[in-house]
């Protein structure tokens, strides 16, 4: 069995690809986007990479392409010695994930389906909003606190129309927030 490991990049990430003696095969930079397909011309080989934002895409590449697919904790990676001595290159830390990865298997992170991954993004995509929309309001709620204006309680979704039921000319810089 080979032995690809992927020092992850947001453009491009390097490859080392070791046979299941340690012998180093391949070497190459390659783009990110496009390691599904480098990824489907590889005989089967587990695939390794180190936890980040990339990691578990790659990982459903790897399994498509009927790789085995392990996600290295980052904690782990770091006790490896990936990216020790102060001199870290991906060249260096994916050969050194490939080396380790011929020698024992590496545990992984639990990889979550996609649906799951994709329910997770939701809610935190909601929850930025629902963070940014109580900014906006404390943010207005504290123009009015200055003004002396006072509202009758009510559902953040009212506050504009509240507001202008008792202030005749909200000045422009509130509306803004209010929109």
């Amino acid at each position: 069995m080979e032995h690809v490991a992927i020092d992850l990049g947001g453009r491009e990430s390097q490859v080392c690809v070791r046979d299941a003696t340690g012998k180093i095969l391949e070497q190459k930079r390659w783009p990110t986007r496009e390691l599904d397909g480098y990824l489907r011309t590889r005989p089967q080989s587990r695939v390794v990479v180190e936890t980040c934002a990339e990691a578990f895409s790659v990982a459903d590449a790897a399994l498509r392409a009927g790789h085995e697919a392990k996600v290295i904790p980052a904690t782990l990676v770091r006790t490896l010695g990936v990216g020790a001595r102060k001199t870290k290159t991906d060249r260096r830390d994916a050969q050194i994930l490939s080396e380790v990865s011929t020698r024992i298997d590496l545990p992984s992170v639990h990889i979550p389906s996609l649906g799951s991954r994709e329910r997770k993004a939701m809610c935190g995509m909601r929850e930025s909003l629902v963070r940014a929309r109580t900014k906006l309001i404390n943010t207005v709620r504290g123009w009015m606190r200055g003004q002396a204006i006072r509202l009758r309680s009510g559902e953040p979704e009212s506050l504009p129309k509240r507001l202008k039921e008792v202030v005749e000319q909200v000045p422009s810089y509130v509306d803004r927030q209010l929109r």
